[in-house]
């Protein structure tokens, strides 16, 4: 999708122009920016511009700009996993002292780490996301604590002829390494070490592929497991084919929207249940794979300032709570967990925000994209898992990326 043609220049009749790439058109953003723009009584205008709707569409189109040295950008929104990548390439601003302050405070620890790289902040976080199970709360009275016990329940619904199945992210793209590095975190596992020098596959992992090599072969899962993205495993549950998903905080007013209009989803939004992610092991707490997305400034603005201004204002505790109950995506202020407002909208938020203090990152390295290409192609499809000779050839994969030079278009 194209840009406006405001960001070819970098003022608006003498007011200067705050370039916005990514976020704009999420539901409800556009108040936001006029808030903010009232607001600035004059100072600077921010003014939208439209990415592509899908993450590599955005990163490629913003990776082509920065390379190019484009002075058009302001303030992105940047997926929380391209931090190390844009800050080692030199295309987005550290933030100063006063800044890293200012955007710290009230601010959940974890997602700051997603907008830091070497020990600074590279960032403003936006929003996070934490993925909890979803339940049905007839056929589930009591939500598993453990994978074992969910694969338990879901046998005996099987044997029953109920709905029955586990529904997971595990489709060749993004979502499966989410899942994997879900599962992996919670044996205590990594896929690199701190500074991102070597791989470090070990035990953990070949034990996170034996669980997801179980769940492929447990006739508990979708038959079309191996091409579930997120809105195939919300439909499964949907159609009242699952009894467990995976999924993100937006799968209950999602459920509560459909249900306005189809009375079977409206009957699945009532019998919906949530709970933590499952433990791997029992005794053992889940560390759950952090999602959401940051504000970083371009290296190249003419306005770094006024730019970091913009941006607080847009993730504001207002804003975030106004954006939270449009567009479904949570705040990182932790003071808004306790605000009735979202409370009411999120029921789930005591188990969003237990999740959320122990969340953990995916691999914090400027090479990420081609490790995160390399574990979802290994491990897809997950029927064709062998725990050894998979985890063998991650750890080949992986190394092989750390020591390859450049970034990957």
């Amino acid at each position: 999708m194209g840009a406006s043609l405001a960001a070819c220049g970098g003022s608006d009749g003498g007011t200067p122009v705050i370039n916005l790439y990514g976020a704009a058109s999420a539901a409800g953003f556009d108040k936001i920016i006029a808030a903010c723009n009232e607001e600035a009584e004059g100072r600077y205008k921010i003014v939208g511009n439209l990415l592509p709707s899908d993450a590599d569409g955005q990163r490629e189109q913003l990776v082509r700009r920065l390379a190019a040295q484009d002075d058009g950008m302001d303030v992105m929104s940047t997926d929380v996993t391209w931090t190390a990548e844009f800050a080692e390439a030199g295309w987005i601003r550290e933030l100063d002292e006063e800044q890293t302050r200012l955007a710290s405070e009230d601010t959940l620890q974890p997602t700051l780490d997603t907008a830091t790289w070497k020990d600074k902040l590279y960032g403003i976080p936006k929003h996070t996301n934490v993925q909890l199970l979803w339940y049905r709360k007839s056929l589930v009275p009591t939500p598993p604590k453990t994978w074992d016990e969910m694969f338990d329940m879901a046998q005996k619904l099987k044997d029953q002829g109920e709905p029955h199945e586990i529904g997971i992210t595990a489709a060749r793209y993004e979502g499966y390494v989410v899942s994997f590095n879900t599962i992996l975190s919670s044996y205590g596992g990594t896929l690199v070490n701190e500074d991102s020098t070597e791989p470090t596959v070990d035990e953990n992992t070949v034990k996170s592929l034996e669980l997801l090599k179980r769940l492929a072969d447990s006739g508990l899962a979708s038959a079309s497991l191996s091409n579930a993205q997120e809105p195939e495993v919300f439909a499964a549950m949907q159609q009242g084919k699952a009894a467990f998903i995976i999924n993100w905080p937006y799968v209950l007013s999602a459920m509560r929207t459909a249900g306005e209009t189809d009375e079977n989803s409206k009957m699945i939004a009532d019998d919906l249940g949530f709970a933590p992610y499952p433990s791997v092991e029992e005794g053992k707490p889940p560390r759950v794979t952090l999602g959401g997305a940051n504000f970083t400034i371009s290296k190249f603005s003419k306005h770094p300032d006024l730019a970091f201004e913009a941006a607080m204002c847009m993730r504001s505790p207002e804003h975030q709570l106004m954006h939270a109950l449009a567009a479904g995506e949570p705040p990182v202020n932790e003071s808004l967990y306790t605000n009735a407002e979202f409370q009411e909208a999120y029921p789930q938020y005591e188990e969003m925000l237990i999740e959320l203090k122990t969340a953990v990152p995916r691999p914090v390295t400027p090479l990420y994209q081609n490790i995160s290409t390399i574990v979802s192609s290994l491990l897809s499809p997950p029927s064709g898992i062998d725990p050894e000779k998979t985890s063998e050839e991650l750890n080949d994969g992986i190394q092989q990326a750390l020591d390859g030079k450049g970034i990957l278009p």
